[in-house]
Parts: structure tokens; C-alpha cells; sequence
């Protein structure tokens, strides 16, 4: 913004020719006593002008100070400029968002130097001249908006000129400088001045809520200091009415509030972009305010990753004037809104106009073309579209009326479930089924395909974080429901019925899981042939149901076939065919092919350490029975330290009382008691081993104890009282999980298949 010059100090100019050099002008707004931070940028801002930085540029002595409005670069610029002024002869500050202004600017520089002409023209003409003869000048041009009006404006080289505007092609002129938000610190020492009632801790998360944005953070301490409002008041406040957050408020230094500097924007975006523009700003709102992805126009050539925003020209001039009036960020291929001006730009839209646009933002999402969520190679562009599948399903039930979600917006979302299980984000992945069942459910019915679909994945998810009863609860529902509206032949009702198996099988009724595989796998083996990937899955738990009943060479038999098919038809490398090899290499090593178990199971694990990283909780298992593996093959300092590594993940990624924590936990005992490290073992050295205390343990209901059998286990030589003893909160039905010889994520590691067609 234009800033007021409130004190010019200079000599008076003789009757005739210029002023003398030695006597300055300079003509500056007053400073302000407020400055917080900003160090490195005020620092990079001396190195540049003064030409001694790296990246110089072909216009040495012009740096461009670029950012949207309320970053703070009018401040910069006018901190550094008073901190400097003496080094100059002459130090003169322009408005520059209007021609007029410049021009009047200049042409009183010009009457400060004693210079003449008839023509305004003919004046800046004669002041270029006069500047090109000296060097000791500074001029700053605030707010330059319209860099194609102004090109005859620039002064001549010779001296310094420091600029601030929002339009990146702005930076083109000497060096660019971004200005981006306040560091934290600095966020919390603005508003500490500003509120001194306010607490760092409060400052903290009030820093946090408007972005670290400077004008902002200025606005809202003046605001908590006067209304005496309490934090979270405030807080609630600034989500539900952002424009009654005090961020209307002009501040200390007569700049205009963020509401009026968002909503001037976007009445200049339709004025200079056209409606389009603007009602893609509505939607783009509606989004997250995080990075959006720009993807091209498919007419135009190879199709690029991100929402379509219509043919080439179109696009290119709405995200060129959205990122020039600084409503947005265009970096890496993505525009993102500050959070901010986000709130701002939706409260201002009318409540009963939210449901329409709302819809819009969904469609414009859900051109994104996505990847298959199963394999790593898509997932990083999946995390880009995760925030903005949250903030619409989030806010979708606030919405009037009962409008339906666009159909590829839910065909999207259900794609983002499954990428965020398999990518072990079950918890993210909870949240996001939890809101889209209830939507689904209130808008779509609850026996719509795709609510029970969100159901489907929020089962799987609700299991992988140890929610037993829940996961079961809704398993059974939604095969009741898909059996009786899709029948038994449907694909979904044949995944749910394996689903639900899995849940019997946990729960020991292997009998009753092996009908229910079997009936899958014979369906689908009729409806889709031997070989098909899904009658291969189908297979795959029939194996593990007879491996568990007692057929263990016939349950092998048939997982190293489906092992063997799936290299076949879907490669080595895809996370089926790593499943199964990860599960036939526990039934060698159960067998007692142990040699061919560990080359199998270290091949699992150098793969899936590649793909999916080392906290993966697919990793995490198979490094756990290769752990197994070992031990049995009395390589127990190996075993010990892999079981204490994954034990340790498991902690940092599930808590200690989740099944996969405290399986890893007895592992690592055994491998402790095998070495006779007993003060290691965290179980023993509290006196608290639950195997023990619960009297559930399966080595005690089969009287094979290793610690039994070797009287070895000093919590039994030192026999606490079991009132001395403090209990875990661990259910029954986690204590059944684990019994087992082989749990639910053995069976087949939590993988919804859910065909190609989602």
C-alpha cells in the first residue's frame, strides 16, 4: 500500500539550479517502533542493494521485495530504509500503486532539487538526468501494482531503488526477494507487545491460527489487548466469524485490514481476469489451504498431474492474475491460499450460495487424475489431495439442504481411503471413513454401494489400530446389507465375506472362517477363472484357514502357489506378491525350513524396506518374523536386536498396549531369555508380564513354557503378590488376538482387496 510521508528532511533550494549535494532530502513515513524480527531478510536486502550478495543480476543496486498483501514488505522496506538513510544523500519514498500517485510523487522530488520544465513529462526527464549524474540516491517504490504502466517511471542506474508489490513478474527487475510469514518467535514477540496480558503459550497457538502472518498477527494482538477476550474465545471467534476477528481493523500505522486488502482483490481479480476467474477463486476456498496441484489441459498435450481448470488460456490468465494480486502462491506447479485469506474469502460468500459452490469445489477436485493407490509410486501425489478430500468432507455437514456429493468426488474419496491404509495412515484414514460414512449414510442412504464401501475401508482401518469389536461390528453390517442388496455373486460382497472370515479367524473359529473363504473362493473361481488376482486372494485365505485347522502341508501347498501365480501375473513386485511371499515364508519356518524361510523372508524385507520405507507397518511384520526366523535358528543376538528395533517402532507408531507392540514385545523377551539378559526384558524387570499375571498365556495353556520349563523366569523366582502388581488395560478379545498362532494381519496384513474398480 501507498504509505503517507509525514516528515521530508532537506535544505532549502537555492533561487537557481539544483540543490548542493551535501545537503540531504530525505522524505520517509515515520518508522515503525513496533519492527519485529526479520534479520536475514533485512541483512539479504543490504547484501543485494549493495551488490555484494550472491545471484546478482544485469541491474545491480534494484532489489524487488515480493510477497502477497499483509507479509510485511512496506515494513521491511521502510525498517531498512531507516536504517540506511544516512548513507544516502537523498532517500525518497514513492507510492506506487497508482500512476498519479508516482507521477506526483516524482514531480516533487523534482521541485525538492530545484528542477523546472513546462510539461510533467519533460520534469521526470530532467530528474532522470539529474539522478543518472549522481550516485548517492535511494528511491522506494511501494506497492508497485501495474509493472507495464510504470516501465517509463523506473529511474536510471546509478543509485538504489528497492521495490515491494505482490506480482511476481515484479522481481524480473533487479533481485527478487520472497517475503514470507513471521518465524514463530517472531510471531509471539509482536504479539507480546501488542497483548503483554497474553501468555507465550497463548501467543503460540494464536500465531498459529492466522498463519504468522504479520499484518495479521499486528491486527489480532491490538484486538486481544482492547476486548480483553480470553484465547480460546478468541479462537473460536476467528473460525466461525473471521471478519469480526478484529482482521478489519486498519493498524498502528494506518494500514488497511486484511478484510479489506482480501476483498479489494477480489473484486480487481473479476474486473481485470473476468467472473470465471473469480468463481475459481470460490472454489479453490472451498479446497484446503494447502498446495492444489495444477494439472493441463489434455487437448493441449501430455496430461499433467493436478485439477483441470479448463483450456490453457483460460487457466493461465486465472492463475496469473489470482497469484499477481497476491490472493494466492504459485510455486512447484500449485497455487496455495494463505489460511487467512482461505477463511476470509469463503465467510464472505452467502451461507445459502456454499452448498452450490461446495459441489463445484468437489468437481474440480475430482479431475485430478490419481495413480493406483496400492503402490508407492502414486502415494506422494495422493498426499497432495488428502487436505482437500478432508476439508470437504469436514465441511459438507454444514452445508443447507441435502445436495449430493459429486459421483467422481466420491469415487475419489474412496481412493484416498485405500492409499491411506496401505500406506500405514490407518488413523488418518479412521477420520476420513468416520465422516464419509455419516455423510454417505445421511445423503446417499445406508445401503448405497459407495456408503457401504466407506464402511468396508473403515473396518479394515478400525483392525489395523486394535479396534477389534468395532471393526467385526461393522464388518457384519455391511455383508448383512451388501448380501441382500448386491447378492452373493457381487465382487463387494464376496471382499466383505472374506473380511468378516478374517474377523472369525481372529477369533479362533477357523471352521467358520474356512466356509466362508471357501465359499469366496469358489465364486470367484466360477465367475472369474482360476488365475484372476482376486480368486488368486481368495486362495490365499483358504490357505491360511487350513494351515490353522491342521492341514499344514495342504495350507502350504496352496500358498506357495498363489505365491508362484502372482509373480506370474502381477510381478515380484507388487504388494500381493509380497504378501504371499511374506506368508509362506512363516509357514517354512513353522515347518522347519528354516534355511529357505530366512532367504525368503530377507527378500520380503530389502523390497518392502524400498517401497514402503522402514516404519511401514508391512515392514514392521516382516521384519518381525524374519526375527522369528532367526531365533529358531539360535541366532538370537540377530533376533534381539530386529525384535527390539521393531518393538521400539511399534511403540513410537501404535502405543505400547496395541497387539502389534506387544507381540514384538514377547519376541524380544524370548530372544532376552535365550541370551539370559532377564534385567532387559521390560516386562520381567517391572514384574508385570502379563503372559503370567493373565494365566492366558498359550505356552502356559499347552504346558510349554520356555520359562516354566527352565524355572528360569525371575518373576517367578521372585513371586510378587498380585496385589503388587499393576494391570495393563488390555482386553479379553486383544489377549485372544494374540494368542493365536498367527493373528489377522499374518493372514493376509490387513489388505482390503478391493478390485481395480475404485
Amino acid at each position: 500500500m501507498a504509505t503517507h510521508i509525514d516528515h521530508v528532511h532537506l535544505a532549502p533550494p537555492p533561487s537557481n539550479g539544483p540543490v548542493t549535494r551535501a545537503r540531504p532530502i530525505h522524505a520517509l513515513p515515520s518508522r515503525n517502533q513496533a519492527f519485529t524480527g526479520r534479520t536475514a531478510l533485512l541483512e539479504r536486502v543490504g547484501a543485494s542493494i549493495q551488490h555484494t550478495g550472491e545471484g546478482v543480476t544485469e541491474d545491480p543496486g534494484v532489489v524487488s521485495l515480493i510477497g502477497m498483501g499483509g507479509i510485511g514488505k512496506t515494513q521491511l522496506a521502510l525498517e531498512y530504509t531507516h536504517r540506511h538513510a544516512d548513507e544516502y544523500g537523498l532517500v525518497w519514498w514513492v507510492g506506487a500503486d497508482q500512476l498519479a500517485a508516482v507521477m506526483a510523487s516524482l514531480t516533487a522530488l523534482a521541485s525538492q532539487l530545484g528542477l523546472t520544465a513546462v510539461q510533467p513529462s519533460l520534469l521526470i526527464r530532467a530528474l532522470w538526468v539529474e539522478l543518472a549524474s549522481r550516485h548517492d540516491w535511494l528511491l522506494v517504490y511501494d506497492n508497485l501494482d501495474d509493472l507495464g504502466a510504470m516501465n517509463d517511471l523506473l529511474p536510471p542506474d546509478g543509485g538504489k531503488l528497492l521495490i515491494t508489490g505482490r506480482d511476481p513478474r515484479i522481481g524480473r527487475i533487479g533481485t527478487r526477494i520472497d517475503v514470507t510469514e513471521f518465524e514463530r518467535e517472531e510471531s509471539i514477540t509482536l504479539l507480546s507487545r501488542r497483548c503483554p496480558s497474553l501468555s507465550p503459550a497463548d501467543a503460540d497457538r494464536v500465531a498459529a491460527a492466522v498463519g504468522d502472518l504479520p499484518l495479521s498477527v499486528e491486527q489480532v494482538g491490538c484486538f486481544l489487548d482492547e476486548t480483553g477476550l480470553e484465547t480460546a474465545d478468541y479462537l473460536t471467534l476467528l473460525r466461525s466469524q473471521p471478519t469480526a476477528s478484529g482482521l478489519d481493523d486498519r493498524t498502528v500505522s494506518a494500514h488497511p485490514g486484511l478484510v479489506s486488502v482480501v476483498v479489494t482483490s477480489r473484486d480487481r481479480l473479476v474486473t481485470t481476469a473476468g467472473p470465471a476467474a473469480a468463481d475459481l477463486l470460490d472454489r479453490l476456498a472451498f479446497l484446503a489451504p494447502e498446495p492444489i496441484p495444477l494439472g493441463s489441459d489434455p487437448a493441449a498435450g501430455p496430461p499433467r498431474f493436478g485439477v483441470r481448470l479448463g483450456d490453457t488460456a483460460t487457466a493461465a490468465l486465472a492463475v496469473r492474475k489470482i497469484v499477481t494480486l497476491g490472493l494466492a502462491r504459485h510455486a512447484d506447479n500449485a497455487l496455495q491460499m494463505h489460511r487467512l485469506v482461505h477463511s476470509l474469502l469463503r465467510d464472505r460468500i452467502p451461507f445459502d450460495e456454499h452448498a452450490v459452490i461446495h459441489h463445484a469445489a468437489e468437481e474440480l477436485l475430482a479431475t485430478i487424475a490419481l495413480g493406483d493407490p496400492d503402490t508407492p509410486e502414486s502415494w506422494h501425489e495422493y498426499g497432495l489431495v488428502v487436505p482437500h478430500v478432508r476439508e470437504l468432507l469436514s465441511s459438507a455437514a454444514a452445508l443447507p439442504g441435502s445436495q449430493l456429493d459429486a459421483e467422481a468426488f466420491r469415487t475419489l474419496v474412496l481412493k484416498v481411503q485405500r492409499y491411506l491404509y496401505f500406506s500405514g495412515q490407518s488413523r488418518s484414514a479412521v477420520d476420513i471413513c468416520r465422516m464419509t460414512q455419516k455423510s454417505w449414510t445421511d445423503r446417499l442412504g445406508p445401503d448405497h454401494p459407495d456408503t457401504l464401501h466407506a464402511g468396508y475401508n473403515l473396518a479394515s482401518n478400525l483392525f489395523e489400530l486394535g479396534e477389534y469389536a468395532q471393526a467385526r461390528e461393522v464388518d457384519q453390517d455391511v455383508l448383512d446389507r451388501r448380501r441382500r442388496v448386491l447378492g452373493m455373486d457381487h465382487q463387494d460382497t464376496i471382499r466383505s465375506a472374506h473380511q468378516f472370515a478374517a474377523d472369525l479367524y481372529d477369533l479362533g473359529d477357523y471352521a467358520g472362517a474356512r466356509a466362508l473363504d471357501e465359499e469366496g473362493w469358489r465364486h470367484r473361481r466360477r465367475l472369474l477363472g482360476e488365475h484372476h488376482p482376486d480368486t488368486l486372494q481368495s486362495a490365499h485365505y483358504l490357505g491360511s484357514d487350513l494351515y490353522e485347522l491342521g492341514e499344514l502341508e495342504k495350507g502350504r501347498a496352496i500358498n506357495e502357489e498363489v505365491f508362484k501365480r502372482r509373480r506370474e501375473v502381477l510381478g515380484e513386485h507388487h504388494p500381493d506378491t509380497l504378501h504371499s511371499a511374506h506368508h509362506l515364508g512363516s509357514d517354512l519356518c513353522d515347518l522347519g525350513e528354516l534355511d529357505r524361510a530366512l532367504k525368503l523372508q530377507q527378500w520380503v524385507l530389502s523390497r518392502r524396506r524400498q517401497l514402503l520405507g522402514e516404519d511401514h507397518p508391512d515392514t514392521l511384520r516382516t521384519t518381525h518374523y524374519l526375527a522369528i526366523t532367526l531365533h529358531r535358528m539360535a541366532d538370537h543376538p540377530q533376533a534381539r536386536a530386529l525384535n527390539e528395533d521393531v518393538w521400539n517402532r511399534r511403540r513410537r507408531l501404535h502405543g505400547d498396549d496395541h497387539p502389534d507392540t506387544l507381540r514384538s514385545a514377547y519376541s524380544f523377551a524370548d530372544d532376552l531369555r535365550a541370551l539370559e539378559d532377564y534385567p532387559q526384558c521390560p516386562y520381567l524387570r517391572e514384574r508385570r508380564c502379563p503372559y503370567l499375571r493373565e494365566r492366558r498365556c498359550p505356552y502356559l495353556r499347552e504346558r510349554r513354557c520356555p520359562y516354566l520349563r527352565e524355572r528360569r523366569c525371575p518373576y517367578l523366582r521372585d513371586q510378587p503378590s498380585p496385589s503388587s502388581v499393576q494391570r495393563p488395560a488390555i482386553t479379553s478379545e486383544a489377549w485372544t488376538m494374540m494368542s493365536g498362532s498367527r493373528s489377522r494381519a499374518m493372514r493376509r496384513c490387513l489388505r482390503p482387496n478391493s478390485g481395480d474398480d475404485q
